[in-house]
C-alpha cells in the first residue's frame, strides 16, 4: 500500500497598508447653487361668531423663495384641511369639520421641492351648535 501524503500550506495575509497614491487628474464642473427660506404668512388673523365659522386671514409673505401655494390643517381633536392657491389670503372653515370644543389652524406656505415655511398658527372651535370662536397669539 502506497501511503498518500498532502501537504497544505497555510499563509497567513499581511493587514492592509497604506499607500501614497493619489488622484492626479483635475474634473471641473459647472452650475450654480442658490439656497433660500419659504417664507410664512404674516399678520394672521381670524374673525367668528354666532353662525360665522371662523375664518382665518393674513398677508402674504413678502421675498423668500416662490410659493407654490399654502397648506391648511385642522388639529386637537377637529379633522380637516386644504391646499390653497399661491396668491389666497384667507380661508373659512366650514362648521362642518368643527365639534363643540376646541383645536388648533395651522397654516405653512408652499414652495420648490417640497419645501414649506415655519407653520402659522390660531385656535378655533365651537361653544354650542350656533356659536364658534378663534383667536391668533
Amino acid at each position: 500500500m502506497t501511503a498518500l501524503m498532502l501537504a497544505f500550506s497555510v499563509g497567513v495575509l499581511a493587514p492592509p497598508q497604506s499607500t501614497l497614491a493619489a488622484w492626479t487628474d483635475t474634473e471641473y464642473g459647472s452650475g450654480s447653487l442658490q439656497a433660500g427660506t419659504v417664507n410664512p404668512p404674516t399678520n394672521l388673523q381670524c374673525t367668528a361668531g354666532l353662525l360665522t365659522p371662523p375664518t382665518f386671514s393674513w398677508n402674504l409673505p413678502a421675498g423668500g423663495l416662490t410659493r407654490s401655494g399654502f397648506t391648511w390643517s385642522l388639529s386637537g381633536g377637529f379633522s380637516g384641511g386644504g391646499n390653497l392657491g399661491p396668491t389666497a389670503a384667507s380661508v373659512t372653515v366650514p362648521g362642518g369639520l368643527l365639534a363643540i370644543g376646541s383645536g388648533t389652524f395651522q397654516l405653512v406656505a408652499n414652495g420648490p421641492a417640497g419645501w414649506t415655511s415655519v407653520q402659522v398658527t390660531g385656535s378655533l372651535g365651537m361653544l354650542t351648535a350656533l356659536l364658534y370662536f378663534c383667536s391668533v397669539p
